[in-house]
C-alpha cells in the first residue's frame, strides 16, 4: 500500500475508506464478496499510489474533489461529513432531491476527471445514485461508461464489471451478467477475481450455457483449488458435469467458441 507523505491530502485515504464503506453496502446482499473489500481497498490504494508517480498533482485534485463531493453529499442526507454510512432522510422527498442533485454532480466529476480512478469511481457512484432513485438504465449508462474509461489492468475495472454483473443478474439478464462478472475475473490483480469466476460460472448456467459455465468452474478449481464456492454452486456444477458429458480434460472449454457463441478469453 502507497505510503503517505507529508504533501499526500488526508482526502485520499478518506476516499479509499468511503469507498470501501460504500462497496460494502452495496455487497451487502451478496456475502461472499464482503470477505474481499479490505483486499480491494488495498488494491486501489496501491493504484492511486502508482498513478502518482508520474501525475501528482492531477491526482491529488481529483481525489480531493470527489472526498469533498462525498462529504457534501452526507451532510446534504443529514449526517456528518464524518459519518462512515450515509443516513436516510425521514422525508422520501428530501432523499430523491438530494440524490437527484448529487448524481448529477458526481456525474459531471466524473467526466471531469474521466480517465482516471477517481474519474471512474465518480461515474460508479452516479450509477449507484440513479439506480436508487428507480432509473436503471441510467444507472447501467453510467457504468458502462466509467468502465470504458477505466484503466484495463486497473481494480477499479474489475468493481465497475461486478456491479454491472450483479445489477443485469438483479434484471435476470444473466447472460449480460455472466460476461460482465467474467469481465472482472480477467482483470488482472482484481483482489476479488475468484469471486468474479464464481459468479460467472453461476450465472452462465443461470443463462442456458452449461459448457461455459463448467469450463469457468474447473478454471476456478485450477486456479484456486483452496477457494470455498457456495454449497449449491457445487451442486449445480456437478449436476452439469453429470448431463454434459464433458470430460474433465476439457477445461480449456473458455478459449474456444460454442454453437452457441464465443465465450470470453481468459487474461
Amino acid at each position: 500500500m502507497a505510503q503517505r507523505t507529508k504533501d499526500q491530502p488526508a482526502d485520499t485515504l478518506e476516499e479509499l475508506e468511503s469507498l470501501g464503506e460504500r462497496m460494502a453496502q452495496w455487497v451487502g446482499a451478496n456475502p461472499i464478496l464482503v470477505l474481499g473489500i479490505a483486499a480491494l481497498v488495498l488494491a486501489l490504494a496501491a493504484g492511486v499510489g502508482g498513478y502518482r508517480a508520474y501525475s501528482h498533482s492531477r491526482v491529488d485534485q481529483a481525489s480531493a474533489a470527489l472526498a469533498a463531493l462525498h462529504a457534501e453529499y452526507v451532510t446534504a442526507m443529514g449526517g456528518k461529513a464524518t459519518d462512515t454510512e450515509v443516513p436516510e432522510p425521514a422525508n422520501p422527498e428530501t432523499a430523491k432531491t438530494v440524490r437527484t442533485d448529487f448524481a448529477t454532480r458526481y456525474e459531471q466529476l466524473g467526466k471531469e476527471w474521466r480517465g482516471t480512478p477517481t474519474g471512474s469511481l465518480a461515474l460508479l457512484e452516479a450509477g449507484e445514485l440513479r439506480e436508487k432513485l428507480g432509473d436503471g438504465a441510467k444507472a447501467l449508462e453510467l457504468w458502462m461508461s466509467a468502465a470504458q474509461s477505466a484503466a484495463g489492468d486497473s481494480p477499479v475495472l474489475g468493481v465497475i464489471q461486478s456491479r454491472i454483473g450483479y445489477f443485469e443478474e438483479d434484471r435476470s439478464e444473466f447472460e449480460a451478467a455472466a460476461r460482465a462478472h467474467e469481465a472482472a475475473a480477467n482483470v488482472v490483480g482484481y483482489p476479488l477475481h475468484n469471486e468474479a469466476l464464481a459468479a460467472a460460472a453461476r450465472t452462465w448456467a443461470e443463462a442456458g450455457k452449461p459448457e461455459q459455465a463448467l469450463a469457468l468452474y474447473r478454471r476456478l478449481k485450477s486456479e484456486a483449488p483452496e477457494f470455498q464456492v457456495a454449497p449449491y454452486v457445487e451442486a449445480r456444477m456437478a449436476e452439469i458435469e453429470s448431463r454434459s458429458g464433458i470430460p474433465a480434460a476439457q477445461d480449456s472449454m473458455t478459449d474456444a467458441p460454442t454453437q452457441s457463441g464465443s465465450a470470453p478469453a481468459r487474461p
